[in-house]
């Protein structure tokens, strides 16, 4: 996920632009004169979000304590301006906190939903440093969580991997006795209580009956449909009869709207009982949105899969486009993150940040959040309330 861009014109604010976007990065060879492959320009947008969070959580904003654990700040090349984990711009550290709330919100209305004694799934895609799992799973009483899947790749799981194998918290939570999950027989074997995990496939891939971190590129290839990939790496990990959630948190802008709808309609087509969260850019025609633009492509960024679904409700219809088919959803909804501010954060919560940065301008505020959406879909039967 990016943090939001700021619109400005003057140069003082187009810097601090790129600063807080990351700004360019050199290339591999450590010379300042191209850019990074666009691969890899992707994969570091999870130092974006990661970044944007730990400043969240240092300032009181959020509080998470698996986030230490699995992202460790990283210094930008020949940029001078420290580590990654800097402290972020109170309208950067107000929107990850919004986006938390929002998204939090609605996978636990997905997890309350129809039986409480029938587990639910959850993959999440471009998972990079997310530490959703762990958080569910710490509460005093965890959800009835049959798999947990995350998604990423192998560049941003590895790493995962290795955190995860030397931290007992974050091992904690990886086997569940509730569990009903239909995971592959690697994960099933990986469950006895003296070796709660397996890593494999180099150390990018790690097994437990509960969770999986799946070493994944998402995109189709000539020889590979999105339906043919997914059905050979993810479906054996999941059982089709049980209420499954996708999300999918600033990943669908980077590649095509085919690819992104297919995944929409792999996950439609295989679950009779189906939620769907998207989070990601809206309204990018407007001078906000072109400032965005310019400085993604000056990381080399482009985001094909943002211009099909320029408005909120273009986001919402995605889940109800005929041309899913069977995978078409039933329902549909969406939020700009100021919405969810209006609607959803609780007033007290709202006064409880206030006190903690002075935000001089409302409206700049209203501005970003108003550019940022949270859409899902729904389908089945019990999932008819999921919503915020």
């Amino acid at each position: 996920m990016l943090p939001p861009a700021l619109p400005s014109t003057s140069k003082g604010e187009q810097q601090r632009i790129r600063h807080t976007l990351g700004g360019t990065r050199r290339n591999a060879n450590g010379n300042g004169n191209g850019m990074i492959h666009p691969d890899d320009a992707i994969r570091q947008t999870d130092d974006d979000a990661s970044s944007s969070r730990a400043s969240a959580i240092s300032l009181g904003y959020l509080s998470d304590p698996f986030s230490s654990l699995l992202y460790k700040p990283t210094l930008t090349p020949g940029s001078g301006s420290g580590p990654s984990g800097t402290r972020k711009p109170p309208l950067i550290n107000i929107g990850t906190h919004h986006r938390t709330i929002g998204i939090d919100t609605l996978v636990d209305s997905f997890l309350r939903s129809g039986s409480d004694v029938e587990g639910k799934q959850v993959v999440s895609l471009g998972a990079g440093s997310d530490t959703r799992f762990w958080r569910l799973m710490s509460r005093s009483k965890p959800p009835n969580i049959s798999k947990y899947v995350e998604i990423d790749f192998p560049h941003l799981t590895s790493p995962k991997a290795h955190r995860i194998s030397r931290s007992k918290k974050l091992q904690t939570p990886l086997t569940s006795s509730s569990s009903n999950s239909a995971a592959s027989s690697v994960s099933r074997d990986a469950s006895t209580p003296s070796v709660p995990y397996k890593i494999s496939q180099g150390g990018t891939r790690l097994d437990s009956s509960v969770y999986t971190l799946l070493p994944l590129d998402l995109r189709p290839t000539s020889a590979q449909s999105i339906k043919a990939l997914l059905d050979e790496t993810l479906l054996p990990l999941l059982n089709p009869d049980l209420p499954t959630l996708f999300l999918a948190e600033c990943l669908f802008p980077y590649m095509p709207s085919q690819d992104s709808q297919g995944i929409i309609n792999w996950f439609g087509g295989t679950f009779d009982r189906c939620v769907g969260v998207v989070y990601e850019m809206s309204g990018l025609d407007d001078a906000f949105g072109r400032v965005m633009k310019r400085n993604l492509a000056s990381r080399n960024l482009s985001i094909p899969g943002s211009e099909p679904f320029p408005t909120p409700q273009s986001q919402a219809d995605r889940f109800l486009d005929p041309s899913l088919g069977q995978g078409v959803f039933a329902q549909s909804g969406v939020k700009t993150l100021w919405q969810v501010r209006e609607t959803v954060i609780h007033p007290e919560e709202l006064q409880r940040i206030s006190k903690l940065e002075i935000l001089d301008e409302i409206e700049e505020l209203k501005l970003v959040l108003d550019h940022y959406v949270i859409a899902w879909g729904i389908k089945g039967e019990g999932m008819q309330n999921v919503g915020i």
